[in-house]
């Protein structure tokens, strides 16, 4: 198989001492594709380039965490990211390219199919979350929001929602046609693999989509 690029969104922020705009990602997103994506090509994506170009050779997206959806925190970098990410939703929807969101992500993608997004308490650190409703497995991961989703829309189905913070809220979904997934907990964190399950479902996407294009 061809190695392909997996494009990965990146977090905005201002750095005022040197009056410029930086776009980032951490650290440990380079380990996690070292041992889970190894088949790939890791392709952080800047705001000022056009993914154009290396669509035949992207195999998936995925929308990091970091910064607020504007809707929950009105700043010029929330809003220029989330119109740069619903534009990548539209292009994953468009070329049928497998998508995944992580914490800020998953909330992208949440609103963009008419989720709510509400404030939330006791979502910063380690918590308890329930995998697969009808068997309740349950595990523990990281979290590290202030925002929780707590109604998907219409076209996604729940995975997982929270068990020990009281709201129940959603922490991982997948859209009900599209692979197009989301995952609340920092999957690139420590304690961020406790459950894969969400995470194999996307990559299992990726080999299919990658061979399909192979085959083109």
């Amino acid at each position: 198989m061809k190695k392909r690029y997996i494009a990965i969104s990146q977090r905005l922020y201002s750095m005022k001492e040197y009056n410029e705009i930086r776009e980032s990602l951490a650290i440990d997103w380079g380990q996690f594709f070292a041992i889970h994506l190894h088949d790939f090509l890791m392709l952080p994506l800047s705001y000022k380039q056009d993914i154009a170009p290396y669509l035949p050779d992207i195999a998936g997206v995925i929308l990091s965490g970091g910064n607020d959806l504007s809707v929950c925190n009105e700043t010029p970098l929330n809003k220029e990211r989330d119109i740069f990410e619903t534009n990548l939703i539209d292009l994953c929807i468009k070329d049928s390219i497998p998508l995944l969101g992580v914490c800020r992500g998953a909330q992208m993608i949440a609103y963009y199919f008419n989720s709510q997004i509400t404030p939330c308490k006791n979502h910063v650190g380690l918590h308890e979350v329930v995998q697969d409703l009808e068997t309740t497995q349950r595990f523990i991961t990281n979290s590290f929001h202030n925002y929780a989703i707590t109604q998907l829309g219409k076209d996604l189905r729940s995975l997982a929602i929270s068990s020990d913070t009281k709201d129940y809220s959603i922490e991982s979904f997948k859209h009900k046609s599209h692979n197009i997934f989301g995952i609340m907990w920092h999957i690139e964190r420590e304690r961020g693999m406790e459950n894969s399950e969400v995470f194999q479902k996307w990559k299992n996407a990726l080999y299919t989509n990658s061979n399909n294009k192979d085959t083109k």
